[in-house]
């Protein structure tokens, strides 16, 4: 009579697949390194340690940035999965559960918010997060509120947590070798992205340059930062974007930086309101601290 056991597939450490989930979700094993409390050294070993045990690769990894192989993303669906489900089973044993409603601008939320949201939880594992965008309207009444506000000048935003700079950026498929050389008023000779109609941000950032704006080969709008960044990255032309939003293109490549030099300040991420519920005031610190992670 057949084992049953002998079907069964080894499984691997399973300590290694939070390193694993974290470093696909972040790009960076610095960053998924914070998260976890250890070194990127111990990240790199426990993703290691995943790969020989399964015996595929999961990530590429070139200089200082990895991206996910075709197996590892396929993988990533399964992980994460069991890691969610695990942590529902959890979260529902804790007492006391809290919910905290966020609303927040939604280029903001998708960049910079949720790559950086699981260390919040991990920080706060009562806390269930409902997080809004400002755009599509309130659903509920918001504990905190993140609102922004244009400006030129560092001291109009003494209580920003997040100051909003502009760079000019690019598909490498656009320009290529000679980026680094390209001059301020050979951008304007391309075609340019707008992310206002108004053109806001590339008005700031040819003021910093010391060059009009006068753009000479025709000129996109967009009504948002998102839709901007991605027809960069599609090649149709040089838009303006802040690095913070556009952390992981510039790390795989997708997107590079056009004279990095000038990146003058076009506005400024706040807290909005005056005096927060008592669940908002860890969020609101939280958020104070977790510019530069």
């Amino acid at each position: 009579m057949r084992n049953p056991q002998s079907n069964r597939i080894k499984l691997p450490p399973l300590a290694t697949l939070p390193a694993f989930s974290i470093a696909a979700r972040t790009g960076s094993l610095t960053l998924a390194a914070r998260e976890l409390h250890l070194t990127p050294g111990a990240i790199s070993r426990q993703i290691k340690s995943l790969e020989d045990t399964l015996g595929v690769q999961l990530f590429h990894r070139r200089h200082n940035a990895i991206s996910l192989t075709d197996a590892g993303r396929q993988y990533l669906i399964h992980v994460n999965a069991a890691l969610a489900t695990l942590e529902n089973g959890t979260r529902a044993l804790l007492p006391d559960r809290v919910r905290l409603v966020i609303q927040a601008p939604i280029t903001l939320a998708r960049r910079w918010l949720i790559p950086r949201i699981g260390a919040y939880l991990q920080e706060n594992p009562s806390v269930d997060l409902n997080i809004q965008s400002l755009a599509l309207g309130a659903s509920d009444v918001p504990d905190v509120t993140i609102s922004y506000t244009r400006g030129a000048d560092e001291t109009r935003f003494p209580s920003a947590f997040l100051l909003d700079r502009t760079v000019a950026v690019c598909s490498p498929l656009l320009i290529g070798s000679v980026a680094k050389t390209v001059t301020p008023e050979a951008l304007l000779d391309l075609p340019i992205l707008l992310d206002t109609a108004d053109a806001w941000s590339w008005r700031r950032w040819c003021e910093a340059a010391g060059i009009p704006f006068r753009p000479r080969s025709g000129s996109i709008t967009f009504d948002t930062d998102e839709a901007s960044i991605d027809a960069c990255m599609t090649g149709l032309g040089i838009g303006q974007a802040s690095p913070f939003l556009i952390e992981r293109e510039l790390r795989e490549g997708q997107l590079i930086l056009l004279r990095p030099t000038i990146n003058p300040i076009v506005g400024a991420y706040e807290i909005a309101g005056s005096t927060p519920t008592g669940r908002a005031v860890g969020f609101n610190q939280w958020l104070q601290t977790s510019q530069a992670a």
